[in-house]
Formats: C-alpha cells, structure tokens, sequence
C-alpha cells in the first residue's frame, strides 16, 4: 500500500505566469497614468508661473506710465496767453494734453515751458519748448521756438479725460477741454492694449487754483479776483489776508492741499 501511495505521479502546481504578466501590465498603465498626471501638474503650474510673471510685468510697465504722466502733469500752473482777454494755455483733448509749467530748478533762468504731449496709437510723446511771455497763442509759440521731442511710452494706447466742477459741487467728465475760460479741476488718464482692453486708470488733480498773478493781487492777472474798479488791490482772491508780493510762498498758496 505503502509503495503504491509513492508509485503515484506528483501533482501539477497552480499556472502563476499569467497572473505574474498581468500584474506587471497593471503597474505599467498605471505608472503610465501617474506620469501623465505629474505632466498636466507641471504643465499647469508653468503656465500660471508665466501668467503671474506676464501679470507683474503689466503692472508694473502700467504704473511707470501712470507715475511718468503724474509727474508731468502735477507740474502744470495756469499760466495766460498774452493780450487782453486772453484763456489759460491749457487745451485737452482724448489724445492730446496742451499746458504751461514753470522751470525746473534745475532749469533756473529759462523761462516758463509749453508742454505737450500726444498719444499716437501705442505711442506717447512728449514736446516742450520755451513759452515766451508774449505769445498769444500756441501757433505763435510753434513757429518760433525749436522743440525738444521724447517718447514717454510704446505699448499702451493714451486717453485723456477732464473733470469740471459743478455748482453743486460734484464733477462731470468730459473728453475735450478748452481753456479759455476756466481750467479742469483734474484729469483722467486711461491706459488700454491694442485690442482695446482697459489696463486701469487714474485721477489727476490740478494743484494749483489759480494762476501766478494772484500772489500778488492788482500787479497781475488773477481769476480770483473780480473785475471791479472799485476793488483795492489789497483785497485777497480768496478773502484771507492781503499778500505780499515778495512772500516767499507766492501763488503756492493756493495749491491745493
């Protein structure tokens, strides 16, 4: 019996090899998938590093502008053309900016300037010359006086804006602006892209309320002061007390605060 039980043929083990292959297979695919995940992440998070970088680039190239024309326009006085009646040398319209500045102090000694400055499609220029203190106009100042040409900007399209002041005290925006009578009371400046997409905008305001004659009323031309005969030049524009003509301050008593 004993020798029977050993006579007996072994048994056949179980088939693994298929199972083996198969599971190899499955960790392929999804090693495979695991790779093509850690891809999309990668992918995803580079494309947003370049959007936040393009976005700061924006930023920042857009306030150097808006910080450019700021200075520019916060050096605006409200100078007169000469000639009885004459406006204020200031005109405004959506591209273009026309206004008198006193000297730099770095530029002691060459007289009042004319700025102006044009926004041409993605470009923005700017053009001074000497502001003579006969001219009566600003053809007057082109025909006689070179220019000193910069270009601010490349890239962003311009827009100018102008705010008046209402008798109720609020402001209305306007896009053209003449100076004859009165100046703004501050300016808008829009920044937009090629395809027209606004890229943010700023309120300007016009410091200075009045022009430089009103530092010392009865010797010079002031808005201020009503056009009244019986008016004593020692009457202040603003009803405060008289001024005097060699105060230091001048007329920066009347920037606004």
């Amino acid at each position: 019996m004993t020798r029977a039980s050993s006579s007996r043929p072994p048994r056949r083990g179980l088939p693994t090899s298929g199972f083996l292959l198969v599971e190899a297979l499955t960790a392929m695919a999804i090693g495979a998938l695991l790779l093509v995940a850690l891809g999309s992440l990668v992918s995803l998070v580079l494309r947003a590093s370049d959007r936040t970088a393009s976005t700061s680039q924006q930023i920042e190239e857009t306030s150097r502008i808006f910080s450019t024309l700021i200075d520019r326009i916060e050096t605006m006085t409200p100078q007169r053309w000469a000639g009885a009646g004459a406006g204020f040398v200031f005109e405004g319209t959506e591209t273009a900016l026309v206004f008198a500045r006193f000297p730099k102090a770095s530029e002691a000694g060459t007289g009042s300037r004319l700025v102006i400055l044009t926004s041409d499609g993605p470009n923005l220029r700017e053009e001074e010359r000497s502001l003579p203190p006969d001219a009566t106009d600003i053809k007057a100042v082109m025909d006689r006086e070179p220019a000193t040409s910069t270009l601010l900007q490349q890239g962003y399209t311009v827009r100018f804006a102008y705010f008046s002041r209402l008798p109720n005290g609020k402001e209305a925006l306007t896009d053209r602006w003449s100076g004859r009578r009165a100046m703004p009371v501050a300016i808008r400046i829009a920044l937009a892209d090629s395809r027209g997409k606004l890229h943010g905008s700023v309120r300007v305001p016009i410091r200075v309320d009045a022009e430089p004659g009103c530092a010392a009323p009865g010797q010079g031309i002031c808005s201020l002061v009503p056009d009244d005969p019986s008016t004593p030049e020692t009457t202040s524009p603003a009803g405060a007390a008289p001024i005097d003509p060699d105060d230091g301050r001048g007329w920066e008593r009347y920037v606004r605060p």
